[in-house]
């Protein structure tokens, strides 16, 4: 072999391992922006169970249906949430400390009261009013039913820095109303919901998935 040859072979070298370095220096870039943007500034996270339904779609194991996948706004750059938004958050003395996602119906300070509806000659359907104030609620899947423990004459003040919560499939929600979850500290809700990004498979409708719930939950 001679001196070009060796030459030429040495440059290629060079040049393969300078492109190799090039391209692993882009992907560790690329990487550290990505846990960068998920740890500071959005997440990602499914949803499991019913008690959002109809406006999340919740895994059901029995059903072998998967659940809907959510974008969060972290809380590292928004820390405070109003009534309406859709929030996850690991309640400690809840299952574990896993991630429910619930909507936001009261802030601190707010005196969250359940009252029968009186528009309803049964007399079963329950409403829900913060400081006085009757909310309109056209996301619940259905009227609340009175419990046991969260029924006609259920009243209390949130405190401040913390949340009330609650499902939009009310009839079937863990949330505020009840002692394992209660008043939600800020500090345990891990952001705010802002968009799906892969619909789950819904086990009412066979299993099937709407594409067309891409987007904002809020719309």
């Amino acid at each position: 072999m001679n001196e070009n040859q060796k030459k030429k072979e040495q440059e290629e070298l060079k040049g393969l391992s300078g492109t190799l370095y090039t391209v692993m220096h882009d992907v560790s870039v690329i990487l550290a922006l990505i846990t960068i943007c998920f740890v500071f500034f959005a997440r990602l996270v499914g949803v499991n169970g019913s008690s959002m339904y109809p406006t999340l779609v919740g895994e059901n194991l029995s059903a072998g249906a998967k659940g809907d996948y959510l974008v969060l706004e972290s809380n590292v750059i928004h820390p405070n949430y109003e009534r309406g938004d859709i929030v996850v958050a690991c309640v400690p003395s809840f299952d574990g400390g896993k991630p429910i996602v619930k909507r936001v119906v009261a802030v601190g300070g707010e005196t969250v009261e359940l009252r029968k509806d009186e528009s309803d000659p049964s007399g079963e359907t329950i409403c829900v009013y913060v400081d006085g104030q009757k909310l309109d609620e056209p996301y619940i899947r259905e009227p609340m039913r009175e419990t046991p423990i969260a029924g006609a004459g259920f009243k209390l003040t949130v405190p401040e820095d913390c949340y009330f919560l609650m499902g939009d499939n009310r009839n079937n929600s863990t949330d505020s109303r009840y002692p394992d979850v209660g008043m939600v500290d800020g500090r345990y809700i891990v952001g705010k919901a802002l968009w799906l990004i892969f619909p789950g498979q819904d086990y009412r409708e066979q299993n099937a998935r709407d594409w067309g719930r891409i987007g904002s939950i809020y719309d």
